[in-house]
Protein backbone atom coordinates (compact mmCIF):
# COMPACT_ATOMS: atom_id res chain seq x y z
CA UNK A 1 0.00 0.00 0.00
CA UNK A 2 1.33 3.51 -1.10
CA UNK A 3 2.55 5.91 1.87
CA UNK A 4 1.62 9.07 1.29
CA UNK A 5 3.39 12.63 2.54
CA UNK A 6 0.87 15.69 3.59
CA UNK A 7 0.34 18.41 6.12
CA UNK A 8 -2.73 19.31 8.29
CA UNK A 9 -3.36 22.43 9.47
CA UNK A 10 -5.63 22.45 12.63
CA UNK A 11 -6.80 25.18 14.98
CA UNK A 12 -7.44 24.25 18.81
CA UNK A 13 -5.46 22.94 22.36
CA UNK A 14 -2.52 20.90 20.18
CA UNK A 15 -1.05 20.46 23.61
CA UNK A 16 -3.98 19.03 25.48
CA UNK A 17 -4.76 16.71 22.89
CA UNK A 18 -1.70 15.20 21.72
CA UNK A 19 -2.90 11.67 23.57
CA UNK A 20 -6.00 11.65 22.21
CA UNK A 21 -4.29 12.38 18.93
CA UNK A 22 -2.27 9.41 19.14
CA UNK A 23 -5.02 7.24 20.58
CA UNK A 24 -7.24 8.22 17.19
CA UNK A 25 -4.54 7.06 15.16
CA UNK A 26 -1.89 10.02 14.83
CA UNK A 27 0.77 7.28 15.12
CA UNK A 28 1.81 8.35 11.75
CA UNK A 29 2.12 11.78 12.42
CA UNK A 30 4.58 14.90 13.11
CA UNK A 31 2.61 16.94 15.53
CA UNK A 32 3.54 20.43 16.18
CA UNK A 33 1.56 22.97 18.18
CA UNK A 34 0.07 25.12 21.53
CA UNK A 35 -2.96 25.67 23.32
CA UNK A 36 -3.77 27.61 19.96
CA UNK A 37 -3.31 25.44 17.23
CA UNK A 38 -0.41 23.92 14.58
CA UNK A 39 0.09 21.39 11.95
CA UNK A 40 0.32 17.14 11.66
CA UNK A 41 3.01 16.13 9.33
CA UNK A 42 2.11 12.27 7.74
CA UNK A 43 3.72 9.55 6.68
CA UNK A 44 0.60 8.11 6.12
CA UNK A 45 -0.35 4.36 4.50
CA UNK A 46 -3.37 3.96 2.77
CA UNK A 47 -4.89 2.76 -0.15
CA UNK A 48 -5.55 6.32 -2.13
CA UNK A 49 -4.71 9.86 -1.41
CA UNK A 50 -7.97 11.32 -0.51
CA UNK A 51 -8.55 8.30 2.14
CA UNK A 52 -5.57 9.09 3.92
CA UNK A 53 -6.14 12.63 4.18
CA UNK A 54 -9.40 12.72 5.15
CA UNK A 55 -8.74 9.81 7.79
CA UNK A 56 -6.62 12.43 8.95
CA UNK A 57 -9.40 14.92 9.15
CA UNK A 58 -11.72 12.65 10.70
CA UNK A 59 -9.36 11.78 13.14
CA UNK A 60 -8.64 15.76 14.42
CA UNK A 61 -12.33 16.68 14.35
CA UNK A 62 -13.03 13.56 16.75
CA UNK A 63 -10.25 14.49 18.72
CA UNK A 64 -12.28 18.53 19.06
CA UNK A 65 -9.20 20.44 16.97
CA UNK A 66 -10.59 22.18 13.97
CA UNK A 67 -8.84 21.29 10.40
CA UNK A 68 -8.33 24.79 8.40
CA UNK A 69 -6.63 23.38 5.80
CA UNK A 70 -4.46 20.90 4.35
CA UNK A 71 -1.01 22.24 2.94
CA UNK A 72 -0.77 22.55 -0.93
CA UNK A 73 3.11 22.22 -1.55
CA UNK A 74 3.70 25.83 -2.72
CA UNK A 75 7.47 25.99 -3.92
CA UNK A 76 10.18 28.48 -5.18
CA UNK A 77 11.87 28.23 -8.67
CA UNK A 78 14.87 27.29 -6.57
CA UNK A 79 13.15 23.75 -5.26
CA UNK A 80 11.38 23.07 -7.84
CA UNK A 81 14.91 22.98 -9.64
CA UNK A 82 16.19 20.52 -6.39
CA UNK A 83 12.97 18.27 -6.99
CA UNK A 84 14.00 17.78 -10.69
CA UNK A 85 17.63 17.77 -10.41
CA UNK A 86 17.75 20.54 -12.63
CA UNK A 87 19.66 23.79 -12.47
CA UNK A 88 17.57 27.32 -11.46
CA UNK A 89 18.46 28.76 -14.95
CA UNK A 90 16.88 25.68 -16.17
CA UNK A 91 13.61 26.47 -14.85
CA UNK A 92 13.97 29.99 -15.19
CA UNK A 93 14.19 28.74 -18.65
CA UNK A 94 10.64 26.82 -18.62
CA UNK A 95 9.06 29.36 -16.71
CA UNK A 96 10.26 32.42 -19.66
CA UNK A 97 9.16 29.49 -22.25
CA UNK A 98 12.81 29.41 -23.78
CA UNK A 99 12.95 25.81 -23.31
CA UNK A 100 10.59 22.81 -22.81
CA UNK A 101 6.59 22.90 -24.20
CA UNK A 102 5.62 26.31 -23.19
CA UNK A 103 2.58 27.19 -21.17
CA UNK A 104 4.32 26.58 -17.40
CA UNK A 105 1.99 26.98 -14.79
CA UNK A 106 1.59 31.01 -13.28
CA UNK A 107 2.49 31.02 -10.02
CA UNK A 108 0.19 30.83 -6.97
CA UNK A 109 1.54 33.78 -5.19
CA UNK A 110 3.16 35.95 -7.67
CA UNK A 111 6.25 37.88 -5.78
CA UNK A 112 9.31 39.63 -7.46
CA UNK A 113 12.09 37.78 -5.76
CA UNK A 114 10.46 34.31 -5.02
CA UNK A 115 6.92 33.41 -6.13
CA UNK A 116 5.33 30.43 -4.97
CA UNK A 117 4.03 27.98 -7.66
CA UNK A 118 1.98 24.98 -6.99
CA UNK A 119 3.70 21.78 -6.81
CA UNK A 120 0.24 20.06 -7.75
CA UNK A 121 0.68 22.30 -11.19
CA UNK A 122 4.05 22.21 -11.93
CA UNK A 123 4.24 18.56 -11.29
CA UNK A 124 1.51 17.71 -13.59
CA UNK A 125 3.20 20.10 -16.09
CA UNK A 126 5.88 18.06 -15.82
CA UNK A 127 4.25 15.04 -16.25
CA UNK A 128 2.22 15.96 -19.11
CA UNK A 129 4.78 17.28 -21.20
CA UNK A 130 7.20 14.44 -20.03
CA UNK A 131 9.90 17.01 -18.86
CA UNK A 132 10.53 14.97 -15.96
CA UNK A 133 8.97 11.59 -14.47
CA UNK A 134 6.84 11.86 -11.27
CA UNK A 135 6.08 9.89 -8.88
CA UNK A 136 2.68 9.25 -9.13
CA UNK A 137 1.99 8.70 -5.52
CA UNK A 138 3.55 12.40 -5.05
CA UNK A 139 1.21 13.63 -7.79
CA UNK A 140 -1.42 12.04 -6.59
CA UNK A 141 -1.26 13.48 -3.26
CA UNK A 142 -0.52 16.89 -4.75
CA UNK A 143 -3.99 16.99 -6.24
CA UNK A 144 -5.50 15.40 -3.53
CA UNK A 145 -4.33 17.88 -1.06
CA UNK A 146 -5.13 20.86 -3.65
CA UNK A 147 -8.89 19.60 -3.88
CA UNK A 148 -9.42 19.21 -0.18
CA UNK A 149 -7.68 22.35 1.22
CA UNK A 150 -10.50 24.13 -1.37
CA UNK A 151 -13.15 22.14 0.21
CA UNK A 152 -12.14 22.89 3.86
CA UNK A 153 -11.90 26.90 2.86
CA UNK A 154 -15.02 26.42 1.06
CA UNK A 155 -16.43 24.43 4.05
CA UNK A 156 -15.24 26.78 6.45
CA UNK A 157 -16.53 30.09 4.00
CA UNK A 158 -20.19 28.44 4.50
CA UNK A 159 -20.38 29.00 8.16
CA UNK A 160 -20.91 33.16 7.05
CA UNK A 161 -23.47 32.67 4.10
CA UNK A 162 -26.93 32.73 4.68
CA UNK A 163 -28.72 29.75 4.28
CA UNK A 164 -30.16 29.83 0.71
CA UNK A 165 -26.88 31.46 -1.06
CA UNK A 166 -24.89 28.20 1.37
CA UNK A 167 -27.51 25.71 -0.94
CA UNK A 168 -26.35 27.68 -3.95
CA UNK A 169 -22.82 27.27 -3.14
CA UNK A 170 -23.33 23.64 -1.61
CA UNK A 171 -25.53 22.60 -5.14
CA UNK A 172 -22.37 24.40 -7.63
CA UNK A 173 -19.88 22.44 -5.47
CA UNK A 174 -21.83 19.39 -5.69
Amino acid sequence: MPVYVFEVELVGNIDESLDALFEAGYDDALVRGDDRGGSAGFDREAGTAIEAIVSAIDQAEACGLEVVGVTEDLVTLGEIAERTGRTLAAVENWVKGRRGPGDFPEPRVPRPRAALYSWADVATWLSVHEVFEINPVDLETAHACTVIDAAIRTRRGLRTIPQPDRDRIVKLVA
